[in-house]
């Protein structure tokens, strides 16, 4: 009889201690749920404001008023011819900078730029005609144009 209570009495107890130990496990699990459900709103949320701020974004491809790189190779100018060409790059139209390195034989001056290196040539034609006369012009290519001032 002792062993029929003392069983009972672990059976109970071991009852209690599983529902115990079945409730803590419903209460991760919701949690979890909980998590997870904010993690899904919160991706939503995200592509949400990804596809308003496309809106806002600059096109790529096919837009003129994306930046341009174009490196001028001048061969045969002074420092002083150089920073007045580089001068004249700089303050023409659709121009947003300039980086100027000086060496004695080939020097070069790249560009940041909207449209393509036609019409960065085209601009710099009319702001300094003769710098960029097509008698000083060496080569054109795309992102790209070669002069040669004469002495």
């Amino acid at each position: 009889m002792k062993k029929v209570i003392i069983t009972g009495a672990a059976a109970i107890l071991f009852g209690i201690s599983t529902s115990n130990a079945q409730g803590i496990l419903d209460k991760i699990d919701r949690t979890t749920n909980n998590v997870d459900r904010a993690g899904h709103t919160a991706d939503r949320t995200k592509n949400t404001g990804d596809k308003i701020m496309g809106l806002f974004r600059k096109k790529k491809g096919g837009d003129d008023t994306a930046e341009t790189k174009t490196m001028i190779r001048i061969s045969s100018a002074t420092l002083a011819e150089l920073k007045s060409i580089n001068e004249k790059v700089e303050n023409s139209k659709g121009v947003t900078g300039t980086k100027l390195k000086f060496n004695n034989s080939t020097s070069s001056i790249t560009v940041l730029h909207s449209g393509s290196t036609d019409d960065l040539l085209k601009t710099l034609q009319k702001a300094a005609p003769s710098v960029f006369a097509e008698k000083n012009i060496d080569g054109l290519d795309d992102g790209e144009i070669s002069l040669k001032i004469k002495q």
